[in-house]
Formats: C-alpha cells, sequence, structure tokens
C-alpha cells in the first residue's frame, strides 16, 4: 500500500512538472510575440528636438495604451513623439486582452539629431558652395531656412519659421537687416562690391514660436556676377 502511495505521489509530482513546463512555455511564446505595431511615417529614426509623427496600432485587444517621453496621441492611432536625451527612446503599450488579461511590450527606436538647417536665397543654398547672383537678382531676393534632402514637410516658408533677421558680411563691414528682404543700406553697400565679389549672410534669425528645430543656421555665400 505504502509503496503504490510512494508511486502515486511520484506520478503527481511528474505530472505537476510537466505541466509547469508546457505554462512556462507558452507564456513566454505570448510575452515574445509582440502584437503591437508601431509604424514611423516617412523614416526609420525619430529625430531630437522635433514631434515625429508615428502610427500605432493592435490586434485582437479590448484596448490598449501607449506612453513613452514626449509621446502625444492626436487622434486614434496617430501620435507624435519628441524625444528627449539619450541615444534611444522607448515607448511601452499596455493591451487589455480579449480575455482581460493584460499583456506589456516595449519597442525602442534609435533617435537622430536634426540635419543642420541653412540659410537660402531664392530658395537655394548647399554645403561649401557659393550662390552666384546679378545685383538685380539680389535685390529681388528673399531670405529663407530650410533643410536639405529632410523627408518630413516643416513648411519653411510658413510664419513659424519665417526669417525675421539676418546679417549681410562683405569684408570687413556688417549689416544687420530687418525681416527676409535685403534693406535700402544693404542694397546700397552690395551695388559698390566688383563683380566677383563674394559676401555672405550669416546670423540668420527665424520666429519658430515652438521651439522646433533650434540651432545655428548655416550661412550663403553669394558672388556678385555683375
Amino acid at each position: 500500500m505504502n509503496n503504490e502511495f510512494h508511486q502515486y505521489e511520484k506520478n503527481i509530482l511528474v505530472l505537476f512538472f510537466f505541466s509547469t513546463l508546457c505554462v512556462n512555455a507558452q507564456l513566454d511564446t505570448i510575452v515574445s510575440v509582440k502584437r503591437s505595431v508601431i509604424a514611423l511615417d516617412k523614416v526609420k529614426t525619430i529625430y531630437r528636438g522635433f514631434a515625429n509623427p508615428i502610427t500605432i496600432a493592435v490586434s485582437d485587444c479590448k484596448s490598449f495604451t501607449a506612453e513613452g517621453i514626449g509621446l502625444m496621441e492626436v487622434s486614434k492611432g496617430k501620435y507624435t513623439i519628441s524625444p528627449g536625451q539619450g541615444l534611444e527612446s522607448k515607448v511601452i503599450i499596455t493591451i487589455i486582452n480579449l480575455d482581460d488579461s493584460i499583456s506589456i511590450e516595449e519597442h525602442v527606436f534609435k533617435i537622430a539629431n536634426i540635419p543642420q538647417i541653412m540659410a537660402k536665397i531664392n530658395n537655394e543654398n548647399c554645403y561649401n558652395c557659393i550662390i552666384e547672383l546679378t545685383k538685380d537678382e539680389i535685390k529681388n531676393s528673399v531670405i529663407s531656412i530650410g533643410i536639405n534632402d529632410f523627408k518630413f514637410d516643416l513648411d519653411f516658408e510658413g510664419e513659424y519659421f519665417r526669417v525675421n533677421e539676418f546679417d549681410i558680411v562683405p569684408k570687413g563691414t556688417t549689416i544687420k537687416v530687418q525681416g527676409n528682404t535685403f534693406s535700402k543700406d544693404a542694397l546700397t553697400l552690395i551695388n559698390k562690391l566688383k563683380v566677383g565679389a563674394i559676401f555672405s549672410v550669416e546670423n540668420v534669425r527665424y520666429a519658430n514660436p515652438h521651439n522646433i528645430c533650434r540651432g545655428v543656421v548655416y550661412p550663403i555665400k553669394i558672388m556678385n556676377i555683375y
């Protein structure tokens, strides 16, 4: 009788052991397979100093919530994320499943700095180059800002990024200009320049009330061709 009872205990322990393994294996499978999907709109990284648009969706659930530094919901499934310091940004998804159980998932994204903003004249500029313009072209030109080859449309022509001040710097002289076009004093100075003379547009300042893409603006080098 005792032997049969001990054998019964052993069988129960073995059954419990294998049952535990099966449950743990099932839980591991559930945890390791993410059901939430976060799509970065247009890019593969998120940019610091910018409200990056993202889309979040979760399949087969009652509801979910998303949390992360700088994460803000715009509409159903649509968010923006403005990352802080560091090299990575985390978004935590808390899911209420159909059976009322809770799953928590973590998504990690790399953070990149926004490319340098550059000053533009008639929407032209490039790194380490000189823009060639006539005096008439300079007279009728507009100073703006932009980022070359940037995936997002930040509406640099809009009021948020409108240039309100810049410096004209020929050799040995600096003239401060209010607004985004050349002042009478600036044009008088430019008219005195010889053909082939080079001057720069520097210290460009713009409105930016929401403090987006704040940083030093890359200058323009301009050659007076005639």
